[in-house]
């Protein structure tokens, strides 16, 4: 190991002489590592820019998006009775529409029992879905489910039977003060989901006086009787019907998705007077598309002329001033858009349907130009995102698109540079590791060689000594 302490021999300051003597030699050491951190800032620089553009590549697919061009939206004069919404293949269009009756599901309640009293008697009850009409029954197309009653049931127990049973129906107990009552309702709304239910007693006998054993839980009609038994109904399936225009629909839900092709009618009460539907052309979705495009677009500009800048005030240059592929992409992409779009459209400039190119390269929006423009969304459409083959009669967001998805790529400009300057990264790198072993290789060289000097410095300072001491004793 070398020796760092001051000279043992002769005094030499051996530390400091290496010190200094080394300090010469870091310097091209010194100089790689500022080379590095350059490149590292660069290569920074070329990370945000990269982020930049890849969010304006965003901005430009978001208006190429088709379904953008075809947005609607869907309007209500009166939100406490309609609401809705359009898709893409809705018509622009306006209707009234009148609220007749709202569809609702087959409700059913049974008569009071103390709270907490067993039924009293085994039975079973058989509830079938379908359709009531008047008197007549007609079942669906599923089975009977069948659900077994012990005489120790409270009216409780009976309703966490029907629950488990998945009969199509939903089971509630009420409490009236000291008595019970079982309602059950349908789980689905329309004429077409009502429910009849039987009820057996332990034999297996059908009961049909609706009083006898679980013969309360009954709903059904006795044609001899001429009435209904067993619980009595507060609420019949039925559908929904609305007048559009004077066209009558009817629907099982409160949600009426084909009277109106892309229309989705949300029925939310009955209405004394017609409801106003207005579907039209989502201009707003456009505008929004339109306005993150803008701002995509500053960004990016912002970004590139501040890493390209010379600030003569201060005297600093940008991290990226006189870098040739950044100076030549803030070109390109000025160019691209003050270029001409498509032909065959009302607008032929970015600064035709609002968005103007500044002297410092940013957009600006012009309001009413814009406004304009959204009104003749065809023409809008087909500027941004005409293809037709080549970049020069492209929709300018196509073509700032496919611009960047290149520059971007593995092989572009950007990606190029970024790979350019982490290689540079890298070789400088290794060049620091092997100079800081020549370094030290050096440095104990160094150490040797000034030791070995001053052991020799120390040996003829005794020497010295020796002598002068002798030549004294000679001249006494």
């Amino acid at each position: 190991m070398a020796i760092s302490s001051a000279g043992i021999g002769s005094g030499l300051d051996v530390t400091s002489i290496v010190t200094q003597l080394m300090n010469i030699e870091k310097q091209p050491l010194t100089l790689l590592q500022t080379k590095a951190s350059g490149l590292q800032t660069k290569l920074s620089a070329y990370s945000t820019v990269k982020s930049a553009l890849s969010g304006l590549q965003d901005a430009a697919a978001a208006l190429q998006d088709a379904s953008l061009w075809k947005g609607r939206t869907f309007a209500s004069n009166n939100t406490s009775a309609v609401t809705g919404s359009a898709s893409s293949s809705a018509l622009a269009t306006s209707f009234s529409l009148d609220v007749i009756d709202m569809a609702q599901a087959q409700s059913i309640r049974s008569t009071s029992l103390p709270t907490g009293s067993a039924i009293g008697a085994d039975g079973r009850l058989d509830i079938q879905g379908g359709q009531w009409t008047g008197t007549d029954f007609t079942a669906g197309s599923g089975s009977a489910v069948s659900i077994d009653i012990a005489a120790t049931d409270t009216l409780t127990d009976i309703a966490s039977k029907i629950n488990g049973a998945s009969a199509g129906v939903t089971a509630v107990v009420v409490k009236s003060g000291a008595n019970d009552q079982l309602l059950i309702r349908g789980n689905a709304t329309g004429e077409a989901s009502g429910f009849q239910i039987k009820s057996f007693d332990g034999g297996g006998s059908e009961i049909t006086d609706g009083v006898t054993g679980v013969g309360g839980l009954a709903y059904d009609y006795d044609i001899n009787a001429g009435s209904f038994f067993g619980m009595t109904q507060t609420q019949a399936a039925q559908n929904s019907n609305i007048s559009i225009d004077g066209i009558t629909v009817s629907s099982a839900t409160n949600t009426v998705s084909d009277a109106v092709p892309g229309v989705t009618l949300n029925l939310l009460s009955k209405t004394t007077s017609p409801v106003q539907i207005t579907v039209g052309v989502d201009k707003d979705a456009v505008k929004a598309k339109i306005d993150a495009f803008q701002t995509a677009y500053n960004k990016v500009n912002s970004n590139l002329a501040d890493l390209t800048k010379y600030d003569a005030a201060s005297k600093k240059a940008g991290t990226l001033q006189g870098d040739s592929t950044a100076v030549g992409l803030q070109n390109i992409l000025r160019t691209m858009l003050g270029a001409n779009g498509p032909t065959g459209t009302t607008i032929s400039r970015l600064s035709d349907m609002g968005l103007e190119l500044q002297r410092d390269g940013s957009l600006s929006t012009n309001s009413k130009k814009l406004s304009t423009a959204l009104e003749n969304l065809s023409d809008l459409n087909t500027f941004f995102t005409a293809s037709n083959g080549s970049a020069a009669s492209n929709g300018i967001a196509k073509r700032l698109n496919d611009f960047i998805r290149t520059a971007n790529g593995v092989d572009g400009n950007i990606s190029g540079r970024s790979s350019a300057l982490q290689s540079a990264i890298t070789r400088n790198s290794k060049d620091q590791e092997a100079f800081s072993s020549r370094l030290t290789k050096k440095q104990a060289q160094l150490y040797a060689q000034f030791n070995a000097l001053d052991t020799k410095m120390g040996t003829l300072s005794s020497l010295n000594s020796f002598i002068t001491q002798q030549v004294a004793q000679w001249n006494k």
